[in-house]
């Protein structure tokens, strides 16, 4: 027992009192009862006092017992505290072990989530980019105004400056406060804690273990801060520009920068002493305190921030007075007013800055998609963007007006995307609707009749939004192909009703017609095949047999067969079937080689290597911005520049995150992409794109219509740019209820917009290129006397030739003839003068003639009366002979050319051309080709029995 008094005596600190030895002997002395040696009294006297002795002694026994177990339990209590105390030192020392390291505490306390910056090619910020508490801008402590600084201290930590990081007092006095409100509403966070809080410390479920580290980590990190020399001052600063940068401000603004350019559209260093402490309210509760919802509660809490400021002499009396009566709530509304009526979803370039860069990211740095998104809308990147601002507000411009798409300025179909959001009671609806109508004024009938029947009185209804997408839609691409670098997009027709939505300029797989005649055929046979501009192709009917499958047999688009063609008039008239004949000589799996070397990416030899390819007949579609890279690699000498919408992105250190160099490879020779240009040039001067010129400026480039007109194209360039028009329905349907120029006449009048003030030039003549006189019914030199002399005029023409393409041959397919008028035959010397007709006609090659076709009949060809009749050849005038003669037979030369007779008589051969026609129903006689520019054509003869 008296080891174990002691050893209470030392746990708990006492000091130990020894008793006197006499009274330990009177403790242990026992009353003697009975003999022996014992008192043996049982007198009444006797007993009363051993009863009282009985008595005392079991009172003294008692009074032992409960000081033993008393002490005991004591000693147990401070034994427990004790070994409390040391698991507590224990748990607290784990705690803060599990907080990052102090050695990595200044990288890990900078504020993550910024806004990142996109700008264009000047450097202008042209789109900001942020998620929830991502939106950040920040700044040096120098760019902080004094009073935003004077009032974030006076409000949240008045001894800001000259705790350690841990405010002892402020945090006895939250704990006090709690109590009494029985709540934790009160903090008592330092700045610095508030620091460590919003940008290390970010589970809230572990509160008591965060707040212990929080405590810890406030006073590790200013201590970490003054190191070096750099004191308290230095650190101190540096946690007010840590803290007004990573601090909530409502509305999706972290950080005072963006905080003073959402409630009053400037910079924070331009901030009243009332604007700031506006600002400064709104930390403890942006919901609670927000200026523009609750601009109640802001004022009152900013006359108190004011109030503080002026008690802990920030600013003066004055400046007091001046602030409160500062009028900051009505600035707020009228500058709110104005950023909402402003506001807009980003464009449809931005949102294709995006999502490349999300691929990129995904490709060069191994990103998720996930992360991606992440890091372009809370990173802080620097995006610099190829958009050319002033080039996208001239096509937005000329896209917002109807009148451009529609004289009358009618929408002629829309489609209607109506939200309304209703409240009645406690009750909050939300009601969407998605339907098509023929006119605007019908979409809007139907909205006031599904309000109606909703049944809700104006002032229930909360919100709503009617979008009209107008059909139909169009879209368009703009680039300088020199650079890869886009200009300026346009994603559709109407406002754009959200972020990220279906961009018709880059998304929209649609047949592109007969633009892809240059890339698909011409391409190829100019570049590999031997062709020429001058190469004659027989406008004529064609039929391909294809195994397991239907005869094909294509028609041009009026319906019209001119006959002998040139490549290059192929090219302006847009000629359906001399692209299809190409395309059998160049095979359709090389077109598809070379237009995937154009960039067309969603294309297949598997499904895409058919005859009607070069017509625009592809399985899947193309976009008009691979048209517009792919007609920029022509005019950029041959030569396919990936079509790029940023430069370059840096991280939020302003160190390179990508640099983007766009992928470039030549496609065709330089000498056939000039022939290519020159070709098209005669499509916008006297071809099937005239109105797609632009006035002083030199514009090469083709048309494109699909089959019903589903989807009208115009893709062309100048010196300068390329573009691609597109038009059409989003559901396709015939276009042909409208004019069938639109989209050529939208395509000049921005390219005209563009293009103002820049002079025009030619494009250039690279070396490789010869130019030489031939004739345009043989593709051959011109034979003397004869291609000049030609029914319909001089068929002699210049012509470019890449070195080494240029004819060598005389032309073989005008003929001098003597014909008898009265015979119809060909003179003999007995055919008296006046009856001879001397001309120069056409005989058509047999590589021109169409396999299996009978000569006997003359072909369907606008040419046909031009030629010599295949029936004629080697018959001759059976009308005249020696009787008729009167001065005998050797009144007339010989005309020459038919010196050997018998040889005419030799038919061609009938199957040299790679396909056998088919047997369809006789045609209708064709009407002559307007556009044609020989003057004398007619309508020739028809029904040879073998295009039945």
């Amino acid at each position: 027992m008296a080891a174990m008094d002691n050893a209470f005596c030392f746990a708990v600190g006492l000091e130990r009192k020894t008793m006197p030895e006499n009274k330990i002997e009177k403790r242990n002395q026992w009353p003697i009862i009975g003999s022996g040696g014992y008192n043996m009294n049982f007198g009444k006297q006797g007993r009363k006092k051993q009863r009282q002795q009985l008595h005392s002694t079991a009172k003294k026994t008692t009074n032992f017992i409960n000081s033993v177990v008393l002490k005991i339990i004591v000693f147990a209590i401070v034994i427990t505290g004790v070994l409390g105390a040391a698991a507590g030192i224990g748990i607290y020392k784990a705690i803060i072990d599990k907080a990052p390291s102090i050695d990595n505490i200044l990288e890990t306390v900078v504020p993550v989530g910024y806004a990142s910056i996109i700008y264009d090619q000047n450097g202008n910020e042209i789109q900001k980019l942020s998620v929830a508490n991502a939106n950040r801008i920040y700044l040096e402590y120098e760019q902080i105004p004094q009073a935003m600084i004077n009032a974030v201290v006076a409000v949240e930590d008045e001894r800001f400056w000259n705790h350690n990081g841990f405010d002892m007092y402020a945090f006895l006095r939250a704990a006090v406060a709690n109590v009494k409100s029985r709540s934790f509403s009160e903090g008592g966070s330092t700045l610095t804690q508030q620091v460590v809080k919003m940008n290390v410390l970010k589970d809230p479920d572990k509160k008591i273990e965060r707040k212990l580290q929080e405590q810890y980590l406030a006073v590790q990190l200013e201590k970490k801060l003054a190191e070096n020399g750099r004191g308290k001052d230095y650190a101190k600063k540096k946690i007010l520009e840590l803290y007004l940068n990573s601090a909530p401000f409502g509305r999706n603004s972290n950080g005072v920068q963006t905080a003073a350019q959402t409630y009053f559209n400037k910079n924070a260093w331009e901030l009243t002493i009332a604007e700031a402490a506006c600002i400064a309210g709104v930390t403890n509760a942006p919901s609670r305190f927000d200026p523009i919802t609750k601009p109640e509660n802001n004022r009152e809490r900013q006359q108190r921030i004011l109030k503080k400021m002026y008690e802990q002499k920030y600013i003066t009396e004055a400046e007091y007075k001046n602030a409160l009566i500062e009028d900051v709530y009505g600035n707020i509304r009228s500058i709110n007013q104005q950023l909402a009526e402003n506001a807009s979803n980003h464009t449809y370039f931005v949102d294709e800055i995006i999502l490349r860069l999300v691929e990129d990211l995904m490709i060069q740095k191994n990103y998720t998609e996930a992360q991606a998104y992440r890091l372009i809308h809370s990173g802080g990147l620097s995006i610099y963007a190829t958009q050319d601002l002033s080039i996208q507000q001239k096509l937005d411009d000329i896209y917002a007006d109807e009148k451009n798409f529609f004289p009358n300025g009618n929408i002629k179909d829309v489609k209607l995307m109506y939200s309304i959001s209703t409240k009645r009671g406690e009750e909050t609806k939300h009601h969407y609707k998605e339907a098509e109508f023929k006119n605007k004024e019908a979409a809007e009938a139907f909205i006031a009749q599904y309000k109606k029947d909703l049944g809700f009185t104006e002032s229930e209804i909360l919100a709503e939004k009617v979008v009209y997408v107008p059909q139909p839609q169009s879209a368009m691409v703009i680039m300088d192909y020199h650079t890869g670098q886009v200009k300026a997009l346009t994603g559709g027709r109407g406002d754009k009703i959200g972020n990220l939505t279906f961009n018709r300029a880059t998304q929209a797989l649609r047949q592109p017609g007969s633009t892809f005649k240059p890339v698909a055929a011409y391409a190829a046979a100019l570049d590999v095949k031997g062709y020429t501009l001058a190469t004659v192709i027989d406008d004529s009917p064609v039929a391909i047999k294809i195994p397991g499958q239907k005869t094909y047999t294509p028609k041009n688009w009026n319906k019209v067969y001119k006959g002998l063609t040139t490549v290059r008039e192929g090219i302006a008239q847009s000629m359906n079937v001399l692209a299809v004949k190409t395309i059998v000589d160049v095979t359709p799996e090389l077109g598809v080689e070379y237009l995937k070397k154009f960039g067309f990416h969603h294309l297949t030899t598997e499904k895409d290597a058919v005859y009607a390819l070069p017509l625009g007949g592809v399985y899947s579609g193309v976009t008009p911005l691979e048209m517009t890279a792919a007609y920029g690699s022509i005019a950029n000498k041959g030569i396919y520049n990936e079509p790029i919408f940023y430069t370059k992105v840096l991280d939020d250190k302003g160190n390179i995150l990508i640099d983007k160099t766009p992928e470039s490879h030549p496609v065709i020779k330089e000498t056939t992409a000039f022939l290519l240009t020159d070709a098209m040039l005669d499509v916008v001067r006297k071809g099937t794109g005239t109105t797609a010129a632009v006035h002083n400026m030199n514009i090469s480039g083709k048309t494109g219509t699909t089959q019903e007109a589903k989807d009208l194209w115009f893709v062309g360039y100048s010196p300068y740019y390329a573009a691609a028009i597109w038009l059409g329905y989003d559901q396709p349907q015939s276009l042909n209820h409208i004019s069938q120029s639109t989209h050529n006449l939208v395509w000049a009048k921005v390219m005209a917009a563009v293009h103002e003030g820049l002079p025009n030039k030619n494009f250039e003549v690279p070396k490789g290129i010869t130019r030489k006189s031939v004739c345009a019914e043989s593709g051959m030199l011109p034979a003397e006397e004869l291609c000049a002399l030609d029914e319909r005029g001089n068929t002699v023409i210049e012509e470019y030739f890449a070195v080494g393409t240029e004819p060598t041959e005389t032309c073989d397919v005008h003929k001098a003839v003597e014909i008898c008028s009265v015979s119809g035959l060909f003179a003999t010397d007995f055919c008296p003068p006046e009856t001879v007709q001397k001309k120069v006609m056409i005989q058509r090659r047999e590589k021109d003639l169409p396999s299996g076709w009978d000569p006997s009949v003359p072909l369907p060809v606008a040419d046909a009366i031009y030629e010599i009749p295949f029936s004629m050849l080697g018959e001759y005038c059976n009308v005249h002979g020696p009787h008729t003669l009167e001065e005998g037979p050797d009144n007339r030369e010989n005309n020459g050319f038919f010196d050997e007779p018998d040889q005419s008589k030799d038919h061609p051969s009938k199957d040299n051309d790679q396909t056998e026609p088919n047997r369809p129903q006789q045609p209708e006689h064709p009407k002559p080709q307007e556009e044609k520019p020989k003057p004398d054509t007619t309508t020739p003869p028809t029904g040879n029995g073998f295009f039945d």
